[in-house]
């Protein structure tokens, strides 16, 4: 999947350069002439339109890195990829054709010889058809088409390998489930009607007797670490609307901006007077919503050689953050309300009511048959997330080197379990930092 950003970054390295089709580049080499052309993502166009295939995205025309003066249009499906690049896999496309067919083939019988050929040939030949999958979302339950299928499929650089981890999936479930099928649901955006939206299944199934059974795919060998979030910071601290919380939040966060500033070396006399002269509390508590400023100062810290992306500014703001984040956590009542939720957002809200929908783990394999384990309903785990009482918090502390983007936070709980919870701190906007709201998430909680 490409990011198309005229800021882009890769490991640090910036790159605005682009690959396209080859039917742009044929109809451009009529327009501009033979050799070779450069592709470069800009903002606007600030000269001559020569080509406009009906899309979004302008891009400067360039010759050994020098302008044409001449701008072209492009569609998402032009764009190919980064100049010298690999670009990276799309893993939720993977993740969405295993867990579709291991539906899928649970309700549509195939033999294992020619799968990849014979569905190829059947999205082909069914379009529009149901493929007796139902894929539920906020605006209701609607049934996945072959030609959805045909998507999913083409979007999967590795779909092969996934069509054969889905066949073997339905294998594992239908030995799995006893009674007779009613529906079955393949689950990104929504839960089946009744079903608690926290639920963790990927995939449902309904039995004749209406009772649901979920299934949470991998694909890879694992045991699943609940509690757990993966979520952006400042929506963390607004889950159980707690306006203090809230407010302490974004002020940890623009107080760490500011002490990062004052990080910057003296020697960068451009780079410390353009954050002296930025308000970061006029910024949007976000992940994306600061692209265009950011891209601004980056550019600043371009000119005296330092990397505002990276070692020049976010990782001084980023490790800031998390110092200010744990100092936060650790007292007991922060740490009652980090508890209570991380368990809205593993559990649910106790006060609603949902049908039951059990899951346990769909381990795919590459080689060999797909595994199912059952999930452990911990009740110490809950007891300890639904903590009410500062008096059952002791020993609280951060655990920090003070430099990388994961930090833990331990305490003994009603003094006899310790409990570990590693959360990690980072930007996750592709293409470069662009927002100053990270993204935070813990693996899960460890109690002994």
């Amino acid at each position: 999947m490409v990011t198309i950003n005229p800021n882009y970054q890769q490991r640090g390295v910036s790159n605005p350069y682009y690959t396209v089709s080859n039917e742009i580049t044929n109809k451009l080499r009529r327009i501009v002439g033979s050799g070779e052309i450069l592709y470069r993502s800009v903002d606007g166009i600030k000269g001559n339109l020569v080509l406009d295939m009906g899309g979004k995205f302008p891009f400067l025309l360039e010759r050994k890195k020098k302008s044409l003066n001449s701008y072209i249009l492009l569609r998402k499906k032009d764009i190919k990829g980064h100049l010298g690049m690999a670009t990276r896999k799309d893993s939720t496309a993977s993740a969405n054709v295993n867990e579709f067919l291991s539906m899928f083939f649970l309700v549509n019988r195939y033999s294992k010889d020619n799968l990849t050929v014979r569905l190829e040939s059947d999205c082909h030949k069914f379009k529009n058809k149901s493929t007796k999958v139902l894929n539920p979302s906020s605006s209701g339950v609607a049934a996945v088409t072959y030609s959805d299928l045909a998507e999913l499929i083409d979007r999967d650089e590795t779909a092969e390998r996934d069509i054969q981890i889905g066949y073997r999936n339905a294998i594992a479930v239908k030995k799995d489930i006893s009674g007779n099928i009613k529906n079955t649901y393949w689950c990104p955006r929504g839960k089946p009607p009744g079903v608690s939206p926290k639920n963790p299944s990927d995939t449902v199934v309904q039995l004749s007797d209406n009772t649901y059974q979920g299934y949470s795919n991998k694909i890879a060998a694992g045991k699943d670490e609940t509690p757990k979030f993966n979520t952006n910071l400042t929506a963390f601290f607004s889950k159980l609307e707690d306006s203090n919380q809230l407010k302490k939040c974004q002020q940890i966060i623009d107080d760490s901006w500011n002490q990062a500033t004052k990080q910057i070396p003296k020697q960068q006399k451009l780079s410390a007077g353009a954050m002296n002269n930025f308000d970061i509390r006029k910024e949007p508590y976000s992940e994306s919503a600061s692209k265009k400023e950011f891209a601004k100062l980056s550019k600043v810290f371009t000119a005296e050689d330092s990397d505002f992306y990276g070692s020049g500014f976010y990782y001084l703001f980023r490790n800031q953050l998390i110092k200010n984040l744990g100092a936060h956590i650790i007292k007991p009542k922060n740490l009652i309300y980090f508890l209570n939720t991380i368990y809205f957002y593993t559990y649910d809200d106790p006060r609603s009511k949902f049908v039951p929908c059990p899951y346990k783990l769909l381990i795919g394999q590459e080689n060999g048959a797909s595994q199912i384990k059952d999930v452990s309903d911990n009740a110490d785990l809950k007891n300890i997330l639904l903590t009410k009482k500062t008096s059952d918090i002791s020993g609280s502390k951060l655990l920090y080197d003070g430099k990388s983007q994961r930090m833990s936070i331990v305490f003994k709980w009603r003094r006899k379990t310790t409990v570990d919870i590693p959360i990690t701190v980072r930007t996750r906007a592709a293409g470069g930092w662009s927002g100053k709201s990270l993204f935070v998430n813990t693996p899960g909680l460890k109690i002994s």
